[in-house]
């Protein structure tokens, strides 16, 4: 591997712009190509638990961490290698599967209970986020569906007058007919069973090349199967067709073989189950040599995230970012919330605040590793870590594993199931307007005709079902994503702010706790817009600071990222706008006040005309949008409860939810005063600049002062503490910028570092 990588450390492939985004696509491509047979890496919609996990927790953390991996010439060339196999396979190969019509078969009066479904009038069956890649089907049955949750019930989303708060009233009484069509391949000394539990009435019909007809008659059970009159069907290629009535709780659709010697195999493997019977004319070799390709696909691609992932951790060894401390911390950090849970259990018992999530046993895990991680550096005067160019990828290694491991360990269960929403909240309502877009096709209405619900997050709520299928797998690992990029972003402001590294991992620290042990954690992976508005101001905020240096690809990554900071919350549109100062903070030095600021607008306005321009036209185009659909020349509905004013008081009750993640007259918790400490620094930094304040950058005060106006007219309610998310990592920011002057003042920087 250390060959490899001294052969392509070329200064003409590595490190290129221009190789990494041919790598990034290469690699998008053989991901995303459907392969047709059913593999591990089959391309989209991505709804298998490998591709899943790659694309969702793998790749993301290779890219943050080794990037110019990609722009080798070995990757390029390897991926160019994989890119034209998995070519192969799309053009060539037969489509794994068996096609499933889902007929709701609802009453009327039943129906009410329900949001509505598009279903096809030819046939009465539902479309659903599969019906996307395949125009003649609710889904494709590739593997076994053990549970009710596997079926596709992406359409089935219940409304709170008929079905009550949880919806499960309803979904228990759900009675589909479910219609197969499709091909089996029986291999010579096999027998074929369907195991269907669930299933009030209904059989398949099954008819082989010779015209033999068999009913199929599904089984209940494993051990109904294990009986000769549910096994079916002798060797060859048969067409599989009927409708099965399900009714109940539990539901499954399991087909099986049964070898000579009676052994039932679950796992069918991917030579099986296929769509259509023109798919299998060919010769058994033309099959058997797409198989034996796909496996060859799939093994290249993890070879190639192995060998990505080894040169990773050997660039970050030689660079003394991995080393054994981190390492250790970085591995406790996985199991601790396992191994102390008990003990965490029943401290929160004792104090009569048990944790239904558990996410807090991780907020108190990752605490414990950085309070020992610090100790331990401190202790034996270690400190690679502090480098300031290792300080960043060195808190992703402490945080960064345990966090995406828990949660992923959290929410396994979800990849390839739907889940049941609940009736009258915003997380319910978001589905059904994202199943809008992306499934009937509503790309511009978004199933309002005035805006009221937040603009932007209904379409990411869509294509992340679009490209992943009926799981919530991704949605929720994308705030995961959302806290730790936070993270990573203060990071790096803490850094270019000239905060001393230990005091930038005591903030990231601070900041992870109260996203974990605090409410905040109810917002992780609940469905709502709020982490996602909040990464794409820090974003925006980022990218403007760095715009100070120059460059019009950061100005326009800015503005892109403001606008959809402003569409996903239009209430951040004060924080939106006054991020823009952060431009005018000096490239070298201290802020030195308001001195200054004048000759750098003079010298950097084209960044403000560009991104206020752009920020004023995104407002005038939902204005647009919404006088076009629905007659009204305004962002939102003007019966918007946020704009409520006769029956909310807004003054100063929102500004104290904002500050405090509650309502009055709540009193605040710990993270409430962290917020507050973090906004009087920044405000009195505006007016007020003792040597303590000297540094603070008068952009991040505007940002803040910015973020809270809206709230002196708008009504904060519901789902606290919402709206101090996006305030949140602003204000641990600023308490890091006065924490480190503290310990600049009593020389405590130098002691520790010493």
């Amino acid at each position: 591997m250390n060959s490899l990588k001294d052969a392509d450390s070329k200064p003409n492939t590595s490190g290129s712009f221009f190789c990494v985004v041919l790598g990034v696509l290469f690699l998008g491509l053989v991901l995303s190509l459907p392969s047709g047979i059913r593999a591990m890496f089959d391309g989209l919609p991505w709804t298998g638990e490998a591709e899943t996990l790659v694309l969702a927790v793998i790749i993301p953390s290779l890219l943050i961490l080794g990037w110019r991996f990609l722009s080798l010439r070995f990757s390029i060339l390897y991926l160019c290698a994989l890119l034209f196999l998995k070519g192969v396979l799309f053009l060539g190969s037969p489509s794994s599967g068996w096609v499933v019509k889902m007929h709701p078969n609802i009453s009327k009066e039943n129906l009410a209970g329900f949001y509505p479904f598009p279903t096809v009038e030819e046939g009465n069956w539902v479309k659903t986020y599969a019906t996307i890649w395949n125009e003649e089907a609710s889904g494709i049955l590739k593997s076994s569906w053990t549970e009710k949750m596997d079926f596709p019930l992406d359409w089935v989303l219940t409304l709170a007058v008929k079905c009550g708060n949880s919806g499960v009233k309803c979904f228990d009484k759900l009675s589909p007919v479910v219609e197969i069509d499709g091909v089996i391949e029986i291999q010579a000394g096999e027998k074929f069973a369907l195991i269907a539990e669930g299933v009030q009435d209904g059989t398949l019909l099954a008819i082989n090349e010779k015209d033999e007809r068999v009913v199929i008659l599904p089984a209940k059970n494993s051990e109904e199967v294990a009986k000769l009159q549910y096994q079916f069907l002798h060797g060859g290629k048969w067409e599989v067709s009927g409708k099965l009535h399900y009714k109940g709780k539990k539901w499954s659709l399991i087909p099986t073989m049964v070898d000579a010697g009676g052994e039932i195999s679950l796992d069918l493997g991917r030579g099986v189950l296929w769509q259509n019977k023109e798919d299998l004319s060919n010769s058994q070799d033309y099959i058997d040599f797409y198989k034996i390709l796909s496996f060859i696909v799939d093994g290249g691609i993890i070879v190639f995230l192995l060998a990505w992932l080894v040169s990773t951790a050997l660039s970050l060894v030689d660079q003394q970012i991995l080393n054994s401390p981190i390492a250790l911390f970085s591995i406790s950090g996985l199991f601790l919330p396992i191994i102390l849970a008990p003990i965490y259990s029943g401290l929160l018992n004792i104090v009569n605040s048990p944790d239904v999530t558990t996410i807090s046993y991780l907020g108190f895990s990752i605490s414990l590793v950085s309070v020992c991680f610090l100790v331990w550096t401190q202790w034996k005067r270690d400190f690679r870590n502090y480098q300031v160019d290792r300080v960043f990828p060195s808190v992703f290694l402490l945080f960064g594993p345990a966090m995406l491991f828990y949660f992923t360990r959290k929410w396994w269960f979800a990849l390839g199931q739907w889940q049941i929403w609940g009736s009258g909240d915003d997380w319910t309502v978001y589905q059904q307007y994202g199943h809008k877009i992306v499934v009937e096709g509503e790309w511009l209405r978004a199933a309002e005709d005035v805006l009221y619900m937040q603009p932007l997050y209904r379409y990411f709520v869509g294509i992340y079902h679009g490209l992943f299928g009926q799981s919530a797998f991704v949605q929720h690992m994308a705030d995961v994503w959302c806290v730790l990029g936070a993270t990573i972003i203060i990071v790096a402001f803490a850094i270019k702010l000239r905060i001393s590294p230990l005091v930038v991992f005591i903030t990231s620290t601070i900041y992870l706790a109260i996203n974990l042990i605090a409410a905040f954690r109810y917002h992780i992976g609940k469905g709502l817009v709020e982490n996602h508005a909040m990464i794409y101001m820090m974003l925006a905020a980022w990218f403007l600071y760095k715009a100070r240096e120059g460059g019009m690809m950061r100005i326009t990554l800015a503005t892109i990222f403001g606008i959809f900071g402003y569409w996903t919350r239009q209430d951040h549109l004060g924080a939106i706008a006054g991020i823009a100062f952060l431009a005018l903070e000096p490239v070298e030095g201290p802020t030195n006040g308001w001195r200054g600021y004048w000759d750098r607008f003079k010298l950097n306005w084209k960044v403000f005309a560009v991104y206020w321009g752009a920020g004023i036209l995104s407002v005038l185009a939902l204005c647009f949008r919404n006088w076009w659909l629905g007659g009204v020349f305004f962002p939102t509905s003007k019966a918007h409860t946020n704009i409520d004013f006769s029956t909310y008081d807004t003054f100063p009750d929102s500004i104290y939810t904002v500050l405090t993640g509650k309502f009055l007259p709540a009193f605040p918790g710990l993270p409430g005063y962290m917020v507050m400490l973090g906004v009087i620094v920044a405000l009195l930094a505006m007016v007020w600049r003792p040597r303590a304040l000297s540094n603070f950058p008068l952009g991040l005060s505007i940002s803040i002062l910015g973020l809270l106006a809206p709230y002196i007219l708008l009504v904060t309610w519901g789902y606290p503490p919402r709206y101090t998310i996006h305030i949140l990592p602003l204000a641990i920011l600023s308490c890091g910028i006065i924490l480190n002057s503290f310990f600049d003042s009593h020389k405590l920087r130098s002691k520790l570092n010493d």
